[in-house]
């Protein structure tokens, strides 16, 4: 081993102490290094934008292809019963409101300085109502827009009773409690 050991030394010395490589290439890497970054970013925009306009080429054509293929699809029967249930609750709540309402004439509403935006969630709510109220009668069987439509009924007498309990302004003209 001695000797395979010495062999071995022997031609670690005899190799050169670096590698000079055939021809200098570090000419051509400095010109790449110093490429203009526009012409490179102008190419992948390129791409980007020809990739982006594939993808929107395909979906349209997927649109229209499924619309093409499978005509409008019959409407599902509207279930009456449900129909009935929702302007039954709808009256109730109605008559509820109106309930609340005489009695905040009785304690003077207008007078607080604080009014203005509960009247203001009040007002949105309602409107809010209406919108999921139309959208309830076209699709009764969705258990999101009856939980949801259920939810502004309650806010909104939730909202009526507490513009009852603000405070009243004492200028105001008219009977306080």
């Amino acid at each position: 081993m001695n000797g395979k050991d010495s062999k071995l030394d022997d031609l670690i010395a005899s190799l050169p102490k670096e590698l000079i490589p055939e021809n200098d290439l570090w000419d051509k890497i400095d010109k790449r290094l110093d490429a203009p970054i526009s012409h490179m970013t102008k190419r992948s925009s390129h791409n980007l934008w020809r990739n982006a306009a594939i993808a929107c080429l395909l979906l349209i054509t997927a649109f229209i292809g499924q619309k093409f293929f499978n005509p409008l699809l019959p409407l599902p029967e509207v279930d009456s019963a449900l129909i009935n249930t929702l302007s039954e609750i709808k009256a109730q709540h109605e008559i509820q409101i109106a309930q609340l309402q005489q009695t905040s004439k009785l304690v003077n509403w207008q007078s607080s300085p604080y009014s203005s935006p509960v009247e203001t969630g009040i007002d949105q709510l309602r409107e809010a109502a209406k919108q999921i109220y139309e959208s309830l009668k076209r699709n009764p069987t969705d258990k999101q827009l009856w939980q949801l439509w259920l939810w502004a009924q309650h806010r909104e007498i939730e909202l009526l009773r507490q513009g009852q309990k603000l405070p009243v302004s004492q200028n105001s003209q008219g009977a306080t409690i």
